[in-house]
């Protein structure tokens, strides 16, 4: 390309021409100038008036409007939205604030969802949001996003571009940028809630990747301006609707469980505090947010657990016994999803006519694999310590959390017992452990009355044999769903400890 063309280029569209001669300019750039060439069109930037590529906008905006986004003939806005494309694909260009006072007029051109105009339009912002500050001019001003949000419809550029802009704006979730966040979080969640076309299951991942990058600070600090409560509203009643449907919303259950986790994730609270007085309503809506949340309780629980048995053989085990040992937070989540499930299964009314019979085997298989799931990681993790101790010191918040779910499950459900034995010892040397030990007896002894009725054993004479050293274990009256435990001497420590009976080596001290 000479230099000459070049040169006529950034001559016309300089400040001192005519309106038609940059007019002319912008017409001929196109064709003179390869897209890629930077250095070339670093200096037409640098002589151009850009303020009359922004009149351009601005008069395209206006007739768009006015004809109709519907016409055809939208020559002056295409002109512009591609220059300034061209010029953003450039980075040294696109950081310049000349350009990036662009973004309010390309939001405006986006919006109108004019064919490939405001596809255009949404390229060129793409390029400059990888700037800090051009996504800073987004958060300032949230109204520039929202306006394309509402505008979406069933548009898949717009849909992937509302994407890519929530998630770098999530970056800046902070401080001076937070109520703009909020804003448009919550404009994105307001239609992710109310509307029933193809944009509603867009906007499921939208929202997931919106949220994934706030922090737990950040989260509070949401929380703390009280706008996190309409979000948790919008959010939930969207992924209940979703998972609700029994046909085309099918294949959107696991990211709408994937979202839902998010919602736990960042304000547990409030999602559970919703739930507590949703449980046992009437209203369908609610019943089935409340069977939600225990559902994917069970699954992102389980899901932690197995993060968290995934080991890098390389390592010696010394590294799994640190405080937030393999992953910290998983071990967080493990914790939080288990106490849920607790949680759930703890507020069931004691007269079973009252149990949420329906909820509860709906969910029965999820909450058995988590039993299960929790059993091997605590023998898992042991095998791998060799110390219970080390085990609590290293995460006692998770240990007591896994503990309280068993002891409910396996309180009620003879069927894990046997994969359990091997935690029974475990389970023994932490009741013996003066800080935590009446934590752990108090969780365990439902357990024990539950193993010795299916045997058909009385309790209080099982106890006084233990005393006296003259077990008997009669099975003779146990039922067909007799628990395993019975009769073992893994079971008879346990029973020990829970009652408080010394052991022999204790007598002797």
């Amino acid at each position: 390309m000479s230099a000459d063309k070049v040169e006529k280029c950034a001559r016309l569209l300089s400040q001192k021409s005519t309106d038609d001669e940059k007019f002319a300019g912008l017409l001929l750039l196109p064709r003179v100038v390869d897209p890629q060439d930077a250095r070339s069109w670093s200096l037409i930037f640098d002589s151009m008036d850009i303020r009359f590529v922004e009149r351009l906008l601005r008069t395209g905006i206006k007739q768009a409007k006015a004809i109709g986004t519907e016409a055809t003939d939208h020559t002056l806005l295409s002109i512009a939205v591609s220059i300034i494309d061209v010029l953003a694909s450039h980075s040294h260009i696109a950081a310049s604030p000349r350009i990036i006072e662009r973004i309010p007029s390309l939001c405006a051109v986006a919006a109108l969802k004019i064919d490939h105009v405001s596809s255009e339009a949404m390229s060129a912002l793409s390029r400059l949001l990888v700037h800090d500050a051009a996504v800073k001019v987004i958060l300032e001003t949230p109204s520039l996003l929202t306006d394309i949000i509402n505008s979406a419809k069933d548009s898949e550029p717009a849909v992937q571009f509302i994407d890519y802009v929530l998630n770098r704006c999530s970056q800046f979730a902070t401080g001076e940028y937070l109520s703009g966040w909020i804003s448009m979080v919550g404009c994105a969640a307001t239609v992710f809630e109310q509307e029933h076309s193809k944009v509603k299951f867009d906007l499921i991942g939208v929202l997931a990747n919106a949220l994934e990058p706030v922090t737990a600070s950040s989260a509070t600090d949401i929380e703390e301006t009280g706008s996190n409560a309409q979000l948790v509203k919008s959010i939930s009643s969207g992924c209940i609707s979703i998972l609700k449907q029994k046909t085309e919303a099918s294949q959107y259950t696991d990211q709408a469980l994937v979202l839902y986790s998010h919602l736990v994730r960042l304000w547990p609270q409030a999602v559970f505090l919703r739930l507590a007085s949703k449980r046992d309503s009437s209203d369908t809506v609610d019943s089935k947010e409340a069977e939600l949340v225990l559902r994917l309780a069970c699954i992102e629980g389980q899901a932690a657990i197995d993060a968290m048995m995934i080991v890098d053989s390389s390592q010696p085990d010394s590294v799994f016994i640190k405080p937030g040992w393999k992953l910290p937070i998983c071990t967080e989540m493990a914790a939080s999803w288990l106490s849920w499930v607790t949680r759930w299964l703890d507020d069931q009314p004691p007269d079973s006519l009252e149990v949420d019979e329906a909820a509860l085997y709906k969910i029965m298989s999820e909450i058995q694999r988590l039993a299960t799931s929790s059993v091997g990681l605590l023998v898992d993790w042991k095998e791998r310590v060799h110390d219970e101790q080390a085990m609590l010191e290293s995460s006692s918040e998770l240990v007591i959390a896994i503990v309280h779910f068993l002891s409910l499950w396996l309180s009620t459900d003879p069927k894990i017992h046997q994969a359990a034995i091997p935690v029974l010892p475990m389970c023994t040397k932490w009741i013996r452990n003066k800080e935590n030990g009446t934590v752990f007896a108090d969780y365990l002894r439902p357990c024990v009355s539950f193993a010795l009725e299916t045997c058909g054993i009385s309790e209080a004479q099982y106890a006084d044999d233990l005393k006296t050293h003259q077990l008997h274990h009669d099975r003779s009256q146990a039922q067909g769903f007799a628990s395993p435990w019975v009769g073992t001497i893994e079971f008879d420590d346990l029973a020990r400890a829970v009652y408080s009976i010394p052991t022999d080596e204790e007598m002797l001290l």
